[in-house]
């Protein structure tokens, strides 16, 4: 069997991180990286994790985050990284998956390019699990080996992960906890917008016809093409709300011309 670290970047994840924790102790090292100011750090330690603490603030600053997963995979004394975040849960399917997975690399599978897996992560909306919609589809390179992977470039918002080789891709889901109620929602959607408003490079006329255009477009994107209609009233929530974030980026680019 090859060894593993859990990477947990935080930032005041104290109602999460507990959860996320309990969900990965089958691990060999659970790192958590922690740059809130409220009690995960203390709750994390009493879980039996490992908790570096840098650049302590309650503003989100998602280079910083990128820079701190940069030096974990630096600094890993394990074969294989598995980075989560606070409001994700390992399954215990999932975990079987990545033990079988693992242990066929330490035997028939020591020469194999793949250095990397993709993870699909099933989204918790408002206290629905998401079976349609844009969210449905993700797949985010979660379970690799360090010295093959890196962020790159670091950039406001929206990491780019670099993976210098193979990715295979495993069957079983992630489950995200990431909007549990709408304050929790807008309070993101606040921060990923202003963030990335900093990062388009737009005229003031096509910033203009892609507020008119682009949420439009999404909504149906999400009702249609990726099968929102499947959730009911929430999948509509759910859509009209992720049309929202780009009314909310375009409106702020365009407020700051």
């Amino acid at each position: 069997m090859q060894t593993i670290t859990v990477v947990i970047p935080v930032k005041n994840e104290e109602n999460n991180i507990e959860r996320c924790i309990k969900s990965v102790l089958w691990c060999d090292k659970v790192l958590v990286i922690c740059t809130g100011t409220d009690k995960t750090a203390e709750i994390a330690r009493s879980l039996g994790a490992e908790v570096v603490e840098k650049g302590k603030s309650n503003t989100d600053d998602f280079e910083e985050l990128q820079r701190n997963l940069n030096w974990a995979n630096e600094t890993a004394a394990t074969e294989w990284i598995l980075r989560i975040d606070a409001d994700e849960v390992i399954t215990p399917e999932l975990k079987a998956e990545i033990q079988a997975t693992l242990h066929l690399h330490a035997s028939t599978l020591q020469n194999s390019p793949i250095v990397a897996y993709g993870i699909p992560r099933l989204q918790n909306f408002l206290g629905t699990f998401l079976t349609g919609g844009d969210w449905a589809y993700d797949r985010l390179t979660r379970l690799f080996k360090p010295q093959f992977c890196m962020y790159e470039p670091i950039v406001k918002v929206h990491e780019q992960f670099q993976v210098k080789g193979s990715i295979g891709y495993l069957k079983n889901t992630l489950l995200h906890y990431s909007h549990p109620d709408t304050k929790t929602l807008m309070k993101k959607f606040e921060s990923y917008t202003s963030l990335e408003a900093l990062e388009l490079e737009e005229t003031k006329l096509s910033a203009f016809l892609k507020l008119l255009i682009v949420p439009p477009y999404v909504f149906l994107r999400w009702m249609i093409y990726h099968h929102g209609y499947r959730d009911g009233w929430v999948g509509v929530k759910a859509g009209a709300m992720r049309a929202y974030y780009d009314i909310m980026l375009y409106s702020k680019f365009l407020a700051k011309k």
